[in-house]
């Protein structure tokens, strides 16, 4: 559990770089959106083994997938509105909300490990 644990933060870090450098152009975009689609996995992947281990999972939990979710919408939506002619400012919209899910989504998921109080 704890190396699930580990490998998932890793990644969440591994999704805000990302989200930081490369979601401001179509190709970029994409990367962000298969490092976030796999860190939704991860996610996932630790809330069933702490279901089938019966642990307490912390009320945040489901919000923090709920915002993942809005993070993969935001930059799939990007993606859509940046090959679309004239959509330029759409996506960079969509782009600059998705960077904010995220840092908003990383602050959550370090609050449930107990970082911040």
């Amino acid at each position: 559990m704890n190396v699930l644990l580990e490998i998932h933060q890793v990644v969440a870090f591994l999704a805000v770089l990302c989200a930081i450098i490369f979601s401001w152009n179509a190709n970029g975009r994409r990367v962000v959106n298969a490092v976030v689609a796999l860190q939704f996995l991860l996610g996932l992947a630790i809330a069933g083994v702490m279901g089938a281990q019966h642990l307490g999972q912390p009320p945040m939990l489901w919000l923090h997938l709920l915002i993942a979710l809005a993070v993969l919408a935001a930059y799939g939506l990007a993606m859509r509105f940046g090959k679309q002619a004239g959509g330029a400012s759409q996506a960079l919209a969509f782009s600059i909300v998705g960077l904010v899910l995220v840092m908003v989504n990383v602050y959550l998921g370090l609050r449930m490990a107990g970082m911040f109080a």
